[in-house]
């Protein structure tokens, strides 16, 4: 090929444009500083034209090196193209074809997006390929769906994925402002008023950890949490339930929502006069309510992402919760249990970011607590995996001590161990078990132990709670 051709494009096309790959390729001979900042965006495999790609690769070695780069320290490092071209003669071309490097940024974004429509293509002979070889169909999507989200990200544009303060500052003093004004709140509360005192807002992009022993009572507290963003905040809750199903956890926010004792509607027959008013009261706000529950099972970390994604697209999302992370299934090759939940947790921490919304990952203790005098557990409680307590904004210990006289009346500890945008603690709330919610806390009698301990304290009603509005 003469090389002059270079500068010949073929049939149009929308897969790629070799007059955006030569033009970028000159403005980096051009402007060498340019070749960092196609660094971390494009690669070898993004250029349509061979040579263009082999001089790529060449300009981004001696980048690396520290070498001077011209047409002529170009040509000296490779005289000749894999074609047999001059590399001198081509270069040189493309750098009098070039007459500024101007429109850099533009002709990069081109040829990454030709570059991404080609490989999007590609994806797509793999995945029919592997149906018409008979893969499962559930496997050949689950592949197309991750392939799709790599790409989607690939095929962003780098600068928006980082901004200078002065373009970041309006917006923060815009968020003041209408906080203010209380136009917008930080983030959703708990409707638990002393939780609130401690995590002012549950926030987008946040991993909210809670986690106590089995039958303490996390379950509840994390579905208290996300009807109150469905009914109050009429925002999107998206809850997985792995381990009960979606019309047990149904009847659990009837019973939380109507104040009925869920025994009575899990039994039926033992429903009183009384309770009737309750139950509808509850079936007309939920059934308004942007509540979804998937309560599938097999669930696995791409499982969730999908749904999450699809609720997000479909209904809108305020927040995901999660129950409980223990259950979730690993993917890929066979690990040890401790690795595959620190990667299901980096992944989830990913998805709140991506999203754009707070999850909630419920979680099991191990047996450390009881080990201890006062059985009071702490975030490195955390079973199988250290990991959940890196990657958490917020880790919220759900502890009642059954053996006391309070805690046997329900008063529960709410210890916020960790807490990344706030203060960290402990309060007691009043868990109502007949109605599976919590509510705030009257009036507590503290013990002598947690007098002299010089924790504070108010009032002398354990185990009467009054409900959020």
């Amino acid at each position: 090929m003469n090389h002059d051709d270079y500068l010949d494009e073929p049939a149009p096309s929308c897969l790629h444009s070799h007059d955006a790959e030569y033009a970028l390729i000159g403005c980096m001979i051009h402007q060498p500083d340019l070749i960092d900042d196609t660094g971390s965006r494009l690669e070898v495999s993004d250029f349509h034209h061979p040579a263009c790609g082999e001089l790529y690769e060449v300009l981004r070695a001696m980048r690396a090196k520290g070498l001077e780069i011209d047409v002529v320290t170009l040509s000296d490092v490779r005289a000749r193209l894999a074609d047999g071209q001059s590399t001198l003669a081509v270069a040189a071309q493309l750098v009098q074809s070039t007459p500024s490097a101007a429109n850099f940024a533009a002709y990069a974004r081109i040829v990454k997006q030709r570059s991404v429509a080609r490989k999007v293509i590609a994806a797509a002979h793999v995945m029919s390929q592997a149906l018409e070889d008979g893969a499962p169909l559930e496997q050949v999507l689950a592949q197309g769906q991750q392939a799709w989200v790599a790409l989607e990200a690939e095929g962003l544009d780098v600068s928006r994925r980082y901004r200078l303060v002065r373009d970041i500052l309006p917006e923060a003093i815009d968020g003041i402002d209408k906080r203010f004004n209380r136009e917008v709140a930080l983030g959703f509360d708990t409707g638990l008023r002393d939780l609130d005192g401690f995590i002012p807002g549950i926030c987008p992009g946040h991993m909210v950890v809670i986690a106590g022993e089995p039958g303490s009572g996390k379950t509840t507290l994390g579905l208290n949490i996300a009807e109150r963003v469905a009914l109050h905040s009429k925002a999107t809750a998206l809850v997985f339930s792995i381990e009960m199903t979606d019309v047990e956890l149904v009847n659990r926010s009837l019973a939380s929502v109507g104040g009925v004792q869920l025994q009575h509607i899990s039994e039926g027959h033992s429903m009183t006069d009384g309770d009737w008013p309750g139950l509808a009261t509850a079936v007309s706000r939920l059934d308004g309510a942007p509540l979804v529950i998937c309560d599938d099972a097999s669930l696995t970390l791409r499982d969730i992402r999908q749904i999450a994604r699809t609720v997000k697209r479909e209904h809108g999302l305020g927040l995901i919760a999660v129950d409980y992370v223990g259950l979730i299934k690993g993917e890929g090759r066979a690990t040890p249990r401790h690795e595959q939940v620190a990667e299901i947790s980096k992944g989830i921490k990913r998805l709140a970011k991506e999203l754009g919304v707070p999850i909630l990952v419920l979680a099991q203790l191990n047996r450390g607590p009881k080990q201890r005098a006062n059985k009071r557990p702490t975030k490195s409680d955390l079973r199988e995996s250290g990991q959940l307590e890196a990657d958490a904004d917020v880790v919220v210990l759900v502890h009642r001590d059954g053996e006391s006289e309070a805690g046997q009346a329900g008063v529960t500890e709410l210890i916020v161990d960790k807490n990344r945008h706030g203060k960290t603690g402990f309060c007691r709330v009043q868990h109502q078990g007949a109605y599976h919610r919590f509510v705030d806390l009257i009036g507590y009698m503290p013990s002598d132990e947690e007098v002299e301990m010089g924790r504070p304290f108010a009032g002398r009603q354990y185990g009467k709670g009054r409900a959020a509005a």
